[in-house]
């Protein structure tokens, strides 16, 4: 049976600051195959890692990141230690680990924008190891990305996992990510629908098709269990210390 994969949510929020090189750095050297982050474009057109609508809750300024320029944005510094990160640090760290892989969740409000994105990471020529994140509703910025640079990796969420194949496709995407979001219930919710549509026996249909299935944000060992008898190839953790000691 092949080893169950860890991948850092924010690059390991636990560990150290979301969204960071330090965190992507460190989730790596803890054991993690793939780190996601968030990316936002800022009011001069640049793309960084940063989850919130605004910089308040990582910095203690209530700036919106969209309307804020990047020379602004790259005084700052994440819980008062590390910068923000931009994608250009992103891709360069990309280029000096090429094992790994890099999952890019789109905050984005165009489609022109994650073309944009998809353009970039292709010019760092580390687009096949570059996923593109998005749910399912947002799947036209997927569509988009695709249609920009044809061998750029794509990923989205499911709202539910009812028909995580038919999600797959009908995103054009090589990677499913599903599981719960960080809302009250989500994670009970998610649970009942993995029983009721057998989420075990869809993974391993998914995994025949060549689509990958992981699942997440896991912190505790009851819930890496649990993901791990569906079968997933990989479970998202905040926290890949603990996750390495479980999986």
């Amino acid at each position: 049976m092949q080893k169950i994969q860890i991948y850092a949510h924010r690059g390991g929020l636990l560990n150290a600051p979301e969204n960071t090189i330090v965190a992507f750095k460190a989730a790596f050297a803890e054991g993690a195959a793939a780190v996601e982050c968030d990316i936002r474009r800022t009011a001069d057109g640049q793309f960084v890692a940063c989850h919130d609508s605004t910089v308040k809750r990582i910095s203690g300024h209530n700036w919106s990141v969209a309307n804020t320029s990047w020379p602004h944005l790259k005084t700052l510094r994440v819980f008062g230690t590390e910068p923000i990160a931009h994608l250009d640090d992103i891709l360069n760290l990309m280029i000096l680990r090429p094992g790994e892989e890099f999952y890019f969740e789109m905050v984005l409000t165009s489609e022109s924008d994650s073309a944009d994105l998809a353009r970039q990471i292709q010019r760092a020529g580390v687009q096949r190891r570059a996923f593109l994140l998005a749910f399912s509703t947002d799947a036209a910025l997927l569509k988009a990305a695709r249609e920009a640079v044809a061998d750029v990796g794509l990923a989205v969420m499911p709202l539910f996992p009812s028909d995580v194949l038919k999600t797959a496709r009908q995103a054009g995407a090589d990677k499913v990510c599903t599981g719960w979001i960080d809302w009250a219930f989500a994670r009970e919710l998610f649970y009942a629908g993995a029983s009721a549509c057998s989420l075990k026996a869809q993974v391993a249909a998914a995994e025949a098709a060549g689509i990958e299935v992981s699942a997440g944000v896991a912190n505790h060992p009851r819930d890496f269990r649990r993901l791990a008898e569906l079968g997933v190839h990989a479970i998202w953790t905040d926290d890949v210390r603990l996750a390495a000691k479980f999986l």
